[in-house]
């Protein structure tokens, strides 16, 4: 394998796993928020219920939203990288 092509992986490979944790992230903060408006929706009066729903602003519509943005960070990370990769010669010593 070439050197180049070696160290692209391993940072591209790392990139990846930092953004998917990411996304593990922004995934546990949808349910924490669906969880803990439903508790809000059955405490609260029945006459406060749209305003309930209008407050709730992280839907599935928003979650997918910052899925893509974090999906496009990571995507224009790798490729900031493959460009930055691009001015330096490596080789390796055996």
């Amino acid at each position: 394998m070439q050197p180049e092509t070696l160290i692209h992986s391993v940072y591209s490979r790392n990139t990846k796993n930092l953004f998917k944790s990411f996304l593990v992230l922004i995934e546990d903060l949808h349910t924490d928020h669906s969880i803990n408006f439903k508790k809000l929706k059955n405490a609260a009066p029945s006459e406060m219920q749209d305003l309930i729903d209008q407050a709730d602003y992280f839907d599935q519509d928003k979650l997918q939203y910052i899925r893509k943005k974090i999906l496009d960070m990571g995507n224009e990370s790798i490729r900031g990288t493959e460009s930055d990769l691009e001015n330096f010669t490596i080789s390796f010593k055996f």
